[in-house]
């Protein structure tokens, strides 16, 4: 029976079974038993709200083994009846099942399509692709750029249709309705966390730090720079402001062609990195009022800067250590009258920035607060594939060390991302489970949004081959679906 307190779960589990791939078709591989069940009384096909909110399930059959044929073991020299293994496993508890036959459009159309209204309506939805390596993550999100658009082109697409039309209605840049400063753009995030560690894939690959900023917000940003003049600033994860949907389709382009990929006993092209595409909407007003907050946090850190180092010196000048105690020195130089006036002027500037911050961070409120579009977020997650001990049978060879590295961090931040699942579909507003991988901790703010919706897309193969991988990436739907 499902968990009562998980009932206002905001994680949407789907699941999407692809066809045989062409490596598996030579193979000769054996298809799995694969039995749809649809909510009582709904059609498979009826898209009306009763069916969004029903639950779907889906049985999995394994094929005959040559062990079956087998009754009898022997134990300790008797002979006992061998026990037999059900070959049937039921899951339950999904929003949607695609079958094989189901396209990418179709999927979009019945199962990522809302997470698009959500963010025209200034909404946070995040969307995740899980699966062993080859289940078809990559393909679902990314698209395969030959007719097949993944879950991101289409929103996109569907995203500046709709932006545009709001325009028209508005009046438009050109009837004058809409000032060209508030006109709604898309706003370009791309990044991956591989081994632990994130990089900028729309910044050259340069490695980022996420760190938790005074206000409590997570920030992903990359080295520290110290001008000539003393102002200290930091790189702020780059992003790219798209007008038109061929313009964000390039942006995001260049990025999965920066992005870590490797070989495995599946997957010749396979992701070795969690890959984080973050598309808000945006007006060139928000991204002015940015750049602006983040020259006023740099002059800031300056300042602090000159005022910490001042006072260090000072005390230095007055104080000797001793047995590990800071003790005045009898003979110590008195702070100079010139030391105190700067240090009031430090301080004085520094109120004056922190007032000027406030004054834009109400800004911004308002401007990504309003009824209308502007704030909304898609942030697309194209999950490295979840991997497991080396198994000859199921294709999985003898790792080399960075090999393994590779899947246990991948493995950790999976784990952890399940953790935070469970959190969310329990209500919880715990913040500590987002602190067990980077992966957790880059998305903390998106998942924990108010009103933010989760769509997680649980990928498999048909193949009997990858029985075992089948059914663990099922088992973590089900119990992310809080079944």
């Amino acid at each position: 029976m499902p968990n009562p307190k998980k009932r206002g779960s905001r994680v949407s589990v789907h699941v999407r079974i692809r066809p045989l791939s062409e490596n598996e078709l030579k193979r000769g591989d054996t298809k799995l038993e694969l039995e749809i069940s649809s909510p009582p009384d709904v059609p498979s096909a009826d898209l009306a709200p009763a069916a969004r909110h029903s639950k779907y399930g889906l049985k999995l059959t394994t094929p005959p083994t040559d062990s079956d044929s087998v009754k009898t073991v022997q134990v300790l020299g008797f002979t006992v009846p061998k026990m037999v293994a059900r070959r049937d496993k039921s899951y339950r508890g999904f929003r949607r099942v695609a079958s094989e036959e189901t396209d990418n459009r179709n999927f979009f159309r019945t199962s990522v399509s809302p997470a698009v209204r959500a963010a025209l309506a200034g909404r946070t939805s995040c969307v995740f692709a899980y699966g062993h390596t080859g289940a078809g993550k990559s393909h679902t999100i990314l698209g395969d750029g030959a007719g097949e658009p993944g879950m991101y082109e289409q929103a996109s697409a569907a995203l500046f249709e709709q932006m545009a039309e709001r325009m028209r209605g508005a009046g438009g840049e050109e009837g004058g309705g809409v000032a060209a400063p508030d006109a709604p753009l898309l706003q370009v995030r791309f990044g991956e966390i591989y081994n632990g560690e994130f990089y900028d894939l729309l910044g050259g690959g340069a490695r980022c730090y996420v760190r938790e900023d005074a206000d409590g917000k997570i920030r992903i940003r990359g080295e520290t720079d110290v001008g000539t003049d003393g102002t200290v600033s930091t790189k702020e994860q780059a992003v790219a402001a798209a007008r038109l949907h061929g313009e964000a389709l390039e942006i995001v382009r260049a990025g999965i062609a920066a992005r870590k990929v490797g070989s495995s006993g599946i997957h010749d092209q396979s992701s070795r990195s969690h890959a984080v595409l973050e598309l808000e909407i945006v007006s060139q007003h928000i991204i002015d009022l940015r750049e602006k907050m983040n020259r006023l946090l740099s002059e800031k850190i300056k300042i602090g800067h000159q005022h910490d180092v001042l006072k260090v010196d000072i005390h230095a000048r007055q104080h000797v250590k001793e047995e590990g105690m800071w003790v005045r020195k009898p003979d110590a130089k008195p702070t100079t009258e010139e030391e105190y006036e700067t240090i009031a002027r430090l301080k004085k500037e520094s109120k004056a920035i922190e007032k000027q911050l406030e004054i834009i961070k109400t800004a911004l409120e308002a401007a990504t607060s309003g009824a209308g579009c502007l704030g909304g977020t898609l942030v697309f997650v194209d999950l490295a594939g979840s991997e497991h001990a080396g198994n000859a049978a199921e294709g999985e060879l003898s790792k080399t060390e960075t090999e393994q590295n590779e899947c246990r961090e991948i493995n950790k931040s999976l784990g952890a991302l399940g953790t935070c699942f469970r959190t969310l579909s329990t209500g919880s507003r715990s913040g500590s489970c987002y602190r067990g991988s980077k992966l957790t901790m880059v998305l903390r703010d998106h998942l924990r949004s108010p009103d933010a919706g989760t769509i997680m897309v649980a990928a498999i193969s048909p193949s009997s081959f990858h029985t075992t991988k089948t059914i663990h990436t099922m088992q973590y739907a089900q119990l992310v679906a809080g079944y």
